[in-house]
C-alpha cells in the first residue's frame, strides 16, 4: 500500500496503521499519536497546541507511585519528591500507533474522537517502561529519578505503547478557565519545530465531516494528511477508511 515500504525502511513495523495513508517521519523524528475528544482535537489544531496532563488529572493513581518505601523517613522523602514533581512537571501522552481499539475506547471518546499524529524530535520523547512491580525509592539525589518516575507504568498498560513529553510547567503556555468549582489553570505545549502535526485521523464513530475538517487543517497547517478511520473487517483493529485517504502527492 501507499507508503508501507517507506515506513518499514524507517524501522517501523509493516503493520503500522498509517502506512497506507501518510508518509513516514524524517530522520531524527518519531511519529506518535495523541487521541482525544473531537472538540478538543479541533481546538488543538486551531490553537497549535496540546493540553498538558498534570498529576491532578492522572487516570491511574499508581502512576503517582512507581516508587515505594517501607521506611518511615524514606516515605517522607518520597512524599516530598512526589509533591515536588507534581508541582513542577506535567506530561503529554502519545501512543506509537492508533490501531488498537482499546485505545480508542479509553482515550478516543469511545471511537467518537480524533487521533492527532505528530512527528516529535527523538530527544524530546520519554519512552515509557512497563513494570510488573513497584520500585524501592532510591536513596541519594532525587533529581536523577524524575525521568524514571514520569516514565514508568504498571505492566497491564503496555498495550498503550506510550511515549511522553515531559513538560516543565513554568515554561508551558497557560490559560485560566472558569469552572463551577472555581478557576482552574490549564497548561499547554505549543506545536513547534520539535512537535509537528502530521496526521488528523477522524475516529470511526466521530461526527466530524472529514472533507470540511481537511479544508480547515490545510488552511492552518502544511503537510498534514487528514482521513477517517474505520473498524477492520477481519481483525480487531482500527484502520484507515481508504476512500477518505488523499491520493499520494507526485
Amino acid at each position: 500500500s501507499m507508503y508501507r515500504s517507506e515506513w518499514v525502511d524507517r524501522g517501523y513495523p509493516s503493520t503500522c496503521a498509517s502506512a497506507s495513508a501518510a508518509p513516514p517521519p524524517p530522520d531524527g523524528f518519531v511519529r506518535v499519536y495523541h487521541l482525544c475528544e473531537a472538540g478538543y482535537a479541533v481546538a488543538n489544531i486551531e490553537k497549535n497546541r496540546l493540553k498538558v496532563a498534570t498529576f491532578a488529572d492522572a487516570n491511574d493513581p499508581f502512576e503517582l507511585s512507581v516508587f515505594y518505601s517501607r521506611d518511615p523517613a524514606q516515605r517522607l522523602r518520597l512524599k516530598a519528591f512526589i509533591d515536588d514533581v507534581a508541582r513542577r512537571y506535567g506530561i503529554v501522552c502519545f501512543s506509537e500507533d492508533w490501531l488498537d481499539p482499546t485505545l480508542w475506547s479509553h482515550y478516543g471518546h469511545q471511537h467518537r474522537g480524533i487521533a492527532l499524529g505528530f512527528d516529535i524530535a527523538e530527544h524530546v520523547l520519554l519512552p515509557v517502561k512497563y513494570q510488573p512491580q513497584r520500585i524501592p525509592f532510591p536513596v541519594g539525589p532525587v533529581a536523577d529519578h524524575v525521568d524514571q518516575f514520569l516514565g514508568t507504568k504498571y505492566a497491564s498498560w503496555a498495550y498503550e505503547r506510550e511515549r511522553r513529553i515531559m513538560v516543565e510547567l513554568t515554561k508551558a503556555e497557560r490559560e485560566t478557565v472558569k469552572l463551577p468549582t472555581g478557576d482552574r489553570e490549564l497548561f499547554f505545549e505549543k506545536f513547534s519545530g520539535e512537535v509537528r502535526l502530521r496526521e488528523v485521523i477522524v475516529g470511526p464513530l466521530c461526527g466530524e465531516d472529514v472533507v470540511a475538517l481537511r479544508a480547515k487543517v490545510n488552511s492552518l497547517h502544511s503537510d498534514v494528511t487528514t482521513f477517517k478511520a474505520r473498524l477492520a473487517d477481519k481483525f480487531f483493529s482500527v484502520v484507515p477508511d481508504e476512500p477518505t485517504v488523499p491520493p499520494r502527492k507526485p
